[in-house]
């Protein structure tokens, strides 16, 4: 009985630890204090032949919305992300807003984000964390800094995976 006990304690303290296994195309990550958050989705219809992965951000309090994507580079392998920005109102025209190397969080530690082209994407699954170098910086130094750090509130470069779109 008292290894059933301390089974189940065991289960319950390390069960947030566990990763949540989630397709990329369905992955929800957030910032801590859930104000950041990043999901991905399905390629669109009219995505790039190196688009490999779509995604927005939404920041609490700040009315734009940020798209983005993760491409591989012709004749080379290493996945960069480019954020966008509406910039022009009722046409829906996109700035660029990020742009840089897209990390992950792997098994082994920080890696390239995933990108198995013998796998299809809605198969692959999510890395624990996203990491995104200097976003938090173009948001900082943007006319939406007031907005997007107010009341103590962080945004950084890192995203850790929340939960699952169905």
């Amino acid at each position: 009985m008292k290894t059933l006990v301390a089974t189940i304690a065991m289960a319950l303290i390390a069960g947030p630890a566990l990763a949540i296994e989630c397709p990329i195309s369905h992955a929800i990550y957030e910032q801590p204090g859930g104000d950041v958050r990043l999901s991905f989705t399905g390629l669109p219809e009219d995505a790039a032949a190196n688009q490999i992965a779509a995604f927005s951000i939404a920041i609490r309090d700040v009315s734009a919305r940020f798209e983005g994507g993760i491409y591989l580079p012709n004749g080379f392998g290493q996945p960069n992300g480019a954020v966008g920005l509406d910039c022009s109102g009722a046409d829906g025209e996109q700035c660029g807003f990020w742009e840089g190397v897209v990390y992950a969080l792997g098994a082994d530690g920080i890696e390239e984000y995933p990108h198995d082209a013998e796998i299809a994407l809605a198969a692959q699954l999510a890395p624990r964390q996203v990491l995104l170098p200097q976003f938090a910086v173009n948001v900082w130094y943007s006319s939406m800094r007031q907005d997007a750090f107010a009341d103590e509130r962080n945004v950084l470069d890192t995203f850790t995976l929340a939960a699952c779109a169905k």
